[in-house]
């Protein structure tokens, strides 16, 4: 453990073949084919943020149309992370058996389906039947996997950048594209409609320019099976946990409901890590959740899922309330709130190409503890200045550089670490565990406006995002923690392979 990795580690000009009969295909040019699938890629990640985030800004129309209540509300926009964070580790698995290229073609469809669903609901049932299939957006996983097989490692740390800025983009277009339709005087079933839309597009793209990996034929004539038991347990777990936490303020901190619905999701979620450590072929590969060099990598994901689903409905939250009627916030259109994570765009594609190059000249522990520590400042800086939209444009900036640079130095990590042919099912981790962060940062909101809202005026007390800011402030040490585990000895810098594209 305590040698240093290169970005070279995965030899490319000496690769294995897939096969006792088969020669993998070279990596393919960046210039001619790379960048091309690399924005595919990019874009399909900018679809699942849409995807998630695109109702915030409706759910005051879906409301009223559909007489939900604030609780059903919150389910509404957590059973797209929460059904994310389970399937995410069985497509995964499946492509990394079956082939990459058929389970993106199964996901974009069942994205599409799910759109038209959540566009016609006519009931909270079925608007969380749609909602959910929102959430199969095993897509950066199996990009990750075709990725590992397709591009040499300097062209991977080049599309990982790449996919971070879309990310980025990606919160922006979201919060923008339901703004717009409510300004456009349209309604949220217009919106899903929408994006079904746009999602037919990111399918279009993927086939032009999304490759295959060698998912199939290292596996051909090998016993193909998926063991879905402790991904079921998983989702279980979580739903069970997120139900205790978001309930909490209603129920009680220390209710016997409350308590058992926790400790019950805890106790779940612990059996099924045991399930996959005891399976044969784990969908979820424990040795490498646990393993020194990947731990840390996988933790920074918690470090910003809870406190952006925190951070995106605090922000929104205070923008488009009207100062006149609760004496506070900035009376903005959900258009014109949705302009306030703009300068997260910009903050994102400048820290995708520089952490790619710091990444170059530093060890990885240094680039996560310094994103940690501005993402840490940013949080704090927001306890205070919450109330000004000046101020606020300017932390939602270092906000998103921080963001930016745990997710660029995290994911390289962990793509230099990924075993051979295991691409897909190591990068579900994290994928995972940025999900699930995102259902409970959401739950954990939720409790919070529970506790926050004046019971005779259902309004929130400006108190409430003073607190809120406060709380995501603690989550973001996590990512300081991270990065101090991180081995000194792990560096991505290293002698780049001969390119002879």
């Amino acid at each position: 453990m305590a040698e240093s990795v290169s970005v070279s580690s995965h030899a490319d000009p000496g690769r294995p073949p897939a096969s006792t009969d088969q020669v993998a295909p070279r990596y393919i040019p960046w210039r001619r084919a790379g960048l091309l699938m690399a924005i595919t890629f990019s874009f399909l990640q900018m679809m699942n943020e849409v995807g998630a985030l695109m109702s915030i800004p409706l759910y005051g129309q879906m409301s009223a149309s559909l007489q939900l209540s604030p609780s059903e509300v919150t389910w509404a926009l957590m059973a797209t992370t929460l059904m994310g964070s389970v399937s995410i580790a069985i497509l995964a698995k499946a492509g990394d058996v079956f082939g990459h290229r058929k389970m993106m073609y199964l996901c974009l469809v069942l994205i599409v389906v799910g759109y038209v669903i959540a566009a016609v609901a006519p009931n909270f049932v079925t608007l969380i039947v749609g909602r959910a299939l929102l959430g199969i957006t095993a897509g950066q996983a199996l990009c990750i996997g075709i990725i590992n097989d397709r591009l040499s490692v300097r062209d991977r740390k080049r599309t990982v950048s790449i996919i971070a800025a879309g990310q980025a983009a990606g919160v922006f277009i979201g919060f923008a594209l339901g703004g717009a339709f409510v300004a456009a005087g349209l309604t949220w079933r217009h919106a899903f409609f929408f994006g079904g839309i746009l999602t037919i597009l990111a399918l279009v793209g993927f086939v032009f320019w999304g490759k295959d990996s060698d998912a199939i034929a290292r596996h051909r004539g090998t016993k193909k099976s998926l063991d879905v038991g402790g991904v079921l347990l998983l989702g279980l777990g979580l739903t069970a946990l997120c139900i205790g936490i978001s309930q909490s303020m209603t129920w009680g901190l220390t209710s016997a409901l409350t308590l058992s619905f926790v400790i019950a999701g805890i106790v779940i979620l612990a059996l099924a890590l045991f399930w996959e450590s005891r399976s044969a072929d784990p969908l979820l590969p424990i040795a490498d959740l646990f393993s020194r060099r990947l731990m840390p990598a996988y933790g920074v994901f918690i470090a910003m899922g809870i406190p952006s689903m925190l951070l995106f409905n605090l922000v929104m939250g205070y923008a488009s309330s009207p100062p006149d009627a609760v004496g506070y916030g900035f009376g903005l259109s959900p258009l014109a709130a949705a302009f306030i994570f703009l300068p997260e765009v910009f903050a994102g594609f400048i820290a995708a190409r520089v952490v790619t190059r710091m990444l170059g000249l530093t060890a990885a522990r240094n680039v996560v503890i310094g994103a940690g520590l501005l993402m840490l400042a940013s949080f704090v800086a927001m306890v205070f200045a919450h109330t000004s939209l000046w101020a606020v444009l300017v932390v939602v900036f270092f906000y998103g550089m921080a963001y930016t640079s745990l997710m660029t130095a995290a994911v390289s990590v962990i793509a230099v670490e990924a075993r051979e042919g295991k691409g897909a099912g190591t990068a579900s981790i994290y994928i995972a565990m940025a999900l699930a962060a995102s259902s409970i940062g959401t739950a954990i909101y939720s409790a919070i406006a529970g506790w926050g809202t004046n019971p005779e005026t259902m309004i929130l007390r400006p108190e409430t995002f003073t607190v809120g800011f406060v709380v995501a402030s603690a989550f973001t040490l996590i990512a300081i923690i991270c990065g101090l585990l991180l081995s000194k000895n792990l560096k991505l810098a290293g002698p780049e392979p001969i390119d002879m594209h």
